[in-house]
């Protein structure tokens, strides 16, 4: 009657000798200053930079609106100030002038805005689209290109394929993404390339989210996207970032339920492997500065979010 219990034990040491062998490999930081996840990040100046965001309380969903840093000299987060209204779901771009922001939703409505992180104002651009909710994109050279979102968080009916670039001559059409509609997928650029993994289409029929394994990359120079090898796991909610000119990490989301599990996904080889996990399982945000990587909050349950802040070398990564 013992016998089961045996493989059982194994697994579950196995599963904890893991768990262990990540967290010695991630650096933990001072918690954020709040629970917090869907804030728009990036970095700046030498400091990593969040906006806004949300968090739950009582059962209520708070949406956030203040601009804080982390300089990892002194370890120590620091209020800048207050964007003029909350700010979530939209994208942040590392720039050398600021951290710029894109889209998102204070909660109310759909935010068609351009931002400075600095300089605390959100600027109307009437030409965006109203699909500026849970959108993907970067950042290549000074024009920002997304695409897929809703104009809700909650309307996950109203994903699309439609893509974009927009610079200070203004907003271009370009190709749809060849995929089926999309939100929350990760993304990330390397050379003059956004690469978009993953993410949720609609069931309309079952009215349900359903996660998507399939990957593509768009080339800006011909206005043309190419399919890459499909993720072994359907995921979304995940999240990417360049470590070097060949390799991006995507880590985290929601599947059947949040995720650590992490990969490295060769540019060259179009081919992914087993990395090191996340040290906790949510939606969370990565940002590169330096010779790290840093792990931000994020959502780790229904209507929870956490303030768990971490890095870990881009080296240790790469191995």
């Amino acid at each position: 009657m013992n016998e089961p219990l045996i493989p059982m034990t194994k697994r579950l040491f196995l599963s904890l000798a893991l768990t262990s062998s990540a967290l010695a490999q991630w650096e933990q930081l001072p918690p954020l200053p709040e629970p917090n996840g869907g804030f728009l990040g990036g970095h700046h100046g030498g400091q990593i930079v969040i906006v806004g965001g949300t968090n739950w309380e009582g059962g209520k969903k708070n949406w956030l609106s203040g601009v804080y840093t982390f300089a990892p000299e002194n370890r120590v987060w620091a209020k800048r100030h207050d964007m003029p209204s909350p700010i979530a779901y939209g994208l942040g771009f590392s720039h050398v002038s600021d951290l710029l922001l894109l889209g998102g939703s204070d909660g109310q409505r759909t935010l068609k805005i351009f931002g400075h992180a600095k300089a605390g104002k959100l600027t109307p651009q009437d030409e965006l689209p109203s699909t500026m909710v849970l959108l993907s994109g970067g950042l290549i050279g000074e024009r920002m290109y997304f695409v897929g979102g809703t104009d809700d968080a909650a309307n996950l009916a109203g994903v699309t394929q439609a893509a974009y670039s927009l610079e200070k001559c203004g907003l271009t059409r370009l190709a749809d993404y060849p995929g089926k509609p999309f939100a929350t997928a990760a993304s990330a650029v390397v050379g003059n390339e956004l690469f978009v993994f993953g993410g949720m289409n609609y069931d309309a029929e079952a009215k349900l989210p359903v996660n998507t394994a399939e990957a593509y990359a768009f080339s800006p120079e011909k206005n043309v996207w190419r399919k890459l090898a499909s993720m072994a796991a359907p995921t979304r909610g995940l999240t990417a970032v360049t470590l070097n000119d060949g390799h991006i990490y995507i880590a985290g989301g929601y599947r059947d339920d949040f995720t650590a599990e992490a990969v490295i996904y060769d540019v060259k080889a179009d081919r992914y492997r087993k990395a090191v996990p996340l040290p906790y399982a949510a939606m969370v945000g990565l940002v590169k500065m330096g010779d790290h990587v840093y792990c931000l909050g994020g959502e780790d349950k229904k209507q929870s979010r956490t303030d768990k802040f971490f890095r870990i070398p881009v080296a240790e990564l790469l191995k």
